[in-house]
């Protein structure tokens, strides 16, 4: 199986379909000023021939795909294809790798010039991507043999998803709820690079699929984007502290602990602990 295949099957989703995402990031990281330079193209197909993650796309076909991305550039502008991108990519993991992708063809020159970095710096916040993750896909870009299929990402989504789910667990957000919440994922050294107003948008857009979903799918949805033991208990630590934060943890608060420590598959024993020590800090 190849690399691209591999990941997009961990991650649900089309390797085709996930290709023409990764090109038209690559659009968006070459001609953010509705331009595109020959040689940028050239880097572009340099990319595809290159790198695993494109291994057996056809020629036409990533030429044609490439053609449209920029047409639709062209008619809408960067900012609208840019956040359609995003709102393509729901999973971090792929916001990551789309990242990477703009990143290796605005550096094939060797260097980031100004207007390049603004405009992966607005990518990283519509993408809700960190600052570690953005210097990642830096040092990466840096080498033009680098595989752009991230060994690891932060599964903020997840993360994102277990405070949420903490303030709104009735499905329910109130504006008071909201700010609270928003404050206290910026407060957070997880969420450093975050932008407020994309925060905003990815709660409005989640508490949709949310109330659809039903606390089980979404459950077992961060249970499934969060496979290494320190990130489950970190998810659980950052519920606990939301839920303990204004002094006052109801039955459904309690209800919502215990259901995501059951979906983690934490220890009970463990889980105290954590609440313990969440607690404790926010009762000094």
């Amino acid at each position: 199986m190849r690399d691209l295949e591999r990941f997009a099957a961990q991650h649900d989703a089309d390797p085709a379909e996930l290709q023409r995402r990764l090109i038209e990031a690559m659009i968006l990281g070459a001609a953010a000023d509705g331009r595109l330079d020959p040689r940028e193209s050239a880097a572009m197909l340099d990319v595809i021939r290159e790198q695993a993650e494109f291994a057996g796309i056809d020629g036409e076909l990533a030429t044609l795909s490439l053609s449209r991305a920029f047409e639709a550039l062209v008619d809408e502008g960067f900012h609208v294809r840019l956040h359609a991108l995003a709102a393509s990519l729901p999973r971090y993991a792929h916001r990551a790798l789309a990242f990477r992708c703009a990143v290796r063809v605005a550096m094939a020159d060797g260097e980031l010039h100004p207007d390049e970095l603004s405009m992966l710096r607005e990518m990283q916040r519509a993408f809700l991507l960190s600052d570690a993750e953005v210097e990642r896909a830096f040092e990466q870009g840096r080498d033009d043999q680098a595989s752009i299929i991230p060994d690891e990402v932060e599964p903020l989504d997840a993360f994102l998803d277990c405070l949420l789910m903490a303030a709104a667990s009735n499905h329910v957000l109130a504006d008071e709820e909201r700010a609270t919440l928003i404050a206290f994922i910026l407060s957070r050294p997880e969420f450093d690079g975050v932008d407020p107003d994309q925060l905003n948008e990815y709660i409005r857009i989640s508490l949709r699929a949310y109330s659809r979903g039903g606390i089980e799918g979404r459950l077992q949805t961060i249970a499934d984007d969060l496979p290494l033991p320190v990130q489950r208990e970190t998810a659980y630590g950052l519920a606990a502290a939301m839920v303990v934060a204004d002094g006052d943890v109801d039955d459904r608060e309690r209800h919502f602990l215990s259901s995501l420590r059951a979906a983690l598959g934490l220890d009970e024993a463990r889980a105290a602990l954590v609440l313990e020590g969440v607690a404790d800090h926010y009762s000094r």
